[in-house]
């Protein structure tokens, strides 16, 4: 058996013979959700799915790590306004958390790792750590796209141009998506005012005063930041960079305590 192993395609027979607290427990959470007129409303799945596919073939053998089929679902009121989008509420998703450590929790399997691929969720998911430790003497770890600084390197690097913050079906998605479905991208928005409703000097998201905002309080497109300097080659270099990432953080993950 190969050990960065998908749950789904094991037996049961064969999940008995493994050795659980020395294994990690990967699951990744997406979401369902619009990403503007030109991105589908799947794409926190498209892109978190070629993430991991790549990450598991990185690791390869020798890394035990056990992924569970994603979460296609997630929390998106803030996109509600636009149809098509499902949102799950803070309390079920919670409940699908709860159920899903207390299943494996109950086999030993002591280490759960929460890939998370849309911002909605960051907060829950980090919030219910601690409850799940409590309860079920588990460690719970975050490796979130789009918590703080993930992308940051590589915004700066391929987009040195680029004006406010990169939030929502901007740049960077709309290059993974050019590089990974190129037919599933649609006509571009017209971008001349996206810049303006992610300044920092007018709207800044990451402020000492958060508040609750919905995507249409940036305007009626549903994009926030501007994806007019998107291609499927700086697609193609972020998708590189975030699988090296994760592969990395994951492995940070694994060391620090293995043989717990």
């Amino acid at each position: 058996m190969n050990k960065t192993s998908a749950l789904r395609e094991l037996t049961t027979a064969q999940v008995a013979r493994l050795e659980p607290a020395q294994w990690l427990v990967v699951w990744p959470v997406a979401s369902l959700e619009q990403h503007g007129p030109h991105l589908p409303l799947g794409t926190d799945a498209i892109v978190l799915e070629a993430i991991v596919e790549r990450v598991r073939e990185r690791l390869g053998a020798g890394f035990q790590a056990l992924f569970l089929p994603m979460m296609h679902l997630g929390k998106s009121p803030e996109h509600l306004t636009f149809p098509g989008t499902v949102s799950l509420q803070a309390s079920t998703l919670l409940a699908v958390v709860d159920d899903l450590v207390a299943s494996l929790a109950a086999h030993q399997f002591r280490r759960f790792v929460f890939l998370n691929g849309h911002g909605g969720n960051t907060a829950l998911l980090q919030a219910v750590g601690p409850d799940l430790r409590y309860r079920y003497g588990v460690r719970v770890y975050y490796l979130d796209l789009w918590a703080s600084s993930f992308f940051d390197d590589i915004i700066a690097e391929l987009f040195p141009s680029l004006v406010g913050r990169e939030v929502h079906a901007a740049s960077v998605e709309t290059s993974l998506l050019l590089h990974l479905r190129p037919e599933l991208v649609d006509q571009m928005p017209d971008t001349s005012t996206l810049r303006a409703a992610v300044d920092q000097e007018s709207v800044n998201l990451t402020g000492t005063v958060p508040f609750g905002w919905l995507a249409g309080d940036f305007g009626t497109s549903g994009v926030i930041g501007d994806p007019s300097l998107a291609s499927a080659e700086a697609g193609e270099q972020i998708l590189a960079y975030a699988v090296e990432r994760a592969c990395r953080m994951l492995q940070e993950i694994y060391d620090m305590h293995e043989g717990d």
